[in-house]
């Protein structure tokens, strides 16, 4: 049932962010299908186009906005609930979070920075991260089993659903 639960946002939350960077990365009108949707729209209702586009761009930001406070918040929850398992140290939590917004921070700067690597390139890159990162696990007393924290979900940098100890719903 939770699986359930986090599969609806988990998906919208995919599609807002490949949308979002659908916008972000295209300039030309005709490669980018949210301008090709407020232009529908503002033809479909005699709007102004601009301002329909505006209107996607600002919605579009505000929710990507909130599901990022959102999933900062369960992340922070399950780091919290490992420690008081006695799952984690609060130190190996510490090092969790600030090792996440590394992370985080790289693969921002790698989508604007790496537009010319191939996908093989791409690949390589993600490789010697995660090779890294279970260095960097180990070399931390970091089990395992707690490295989807940092990685953010199923896949090294996706957005998949989380593995590992999850906070008890009611």
């Amino acid at each position: 049932m939770r699986h359930k639960k986090l599969l609806i946002p988990m998906v919208a939350f995919a599609l807002l962010a490949g949308a979002t960077a659908i916008h972000a990365q295209t300039s030309s009108t005709t490669d980018n299908p949210m301008t090709a949707l407020a232009t529908a729209i503002a033809q479909k209702f005699n709007l102004n186009a601009t301002e329909v586009q505006t209107v996607l761009n600002e919605t579009m930001e505000a929710q990507h906005t909130a599901r990022e406070a959102q999933m900062q918040q369960e992340f922070a929850a399950r780091l919290t609930q490992a420690v008081t398992d006695g799952k984690l140290t609060q130190a190996q939590a510490d090092l969790i979070t600030a090792k996440a917004a590394e992370l985080k921070a790289a693969m921002e700067a790698d989508r604007t920075a790496d537009q010319s690597l191939t996908a093989e390139q791409r690949k390589a890159k993600m490789e010697e991260r995660k090779t890294a990162l279970t260095t960097w696990a180990t070399t931390n007393g970091i089990p395992e089993e707690y490295l989807h924290f940092v990685k953010g979900g199923k896949g090294f940098g996706g957005h998949g659903g989380m593995k590992g100890p999850r906070p008890v719903s009611s």
